[in-house]
């Protein structure tokens, strides 16, 4: 299972397409702290983060993942301990993800569009 994001702009074109396991969902969670306690809580317990980055234009998704990797890079030793015992799933390959997709929002509008 895994969360899918996408990046479209005005005219329908796909800018940026990613999908990561929900195996990593505790340390998003983590940095989130509040701000996921109030999204929607899907089938298997706890909060989908991807909510808050749902329906938000480019530019304020950038920010959103601009503060997640920036609190992740801030304290490895803390999220590398969060890695998924099942080995699906790390601390360095999530914050890979979340750095591409903060990276690919171009200076035109776009607008996120998450599920999971």
């Amino acid at each position: 299972m895994s969360w899918d994001a996408r990046l479209t702009d005005d005219r329908g074109h796909v800018d940026g397409d990613w999908n990561y396991t929900h195996n990593c969902n505790p340390m998003c969670d983590a940095v989130l702290g509040k701000q996921v306690a109030a999204t929607a809580t899907p089938f298997w317990g706890g909060h989908s983060w991807w909510a808050l980055l749902d329906g938000l234009d480019g530019k304020s998704g950038r920010a959103l993942l601009a503060s997640m990797v920036e609190s992740l890079e801030a304290d490895p030793e803390r999220f590398e301990a969060m890695n998924p015992k099942n080995g699906w799933g790390s601390y360095v390959e999530l914050v890979g993800v979340l750095r591409e997709m903060r990276d690919a929002v171009p200076d035109w509008p776009t607008t996120w569009t998450c599920s999971g």
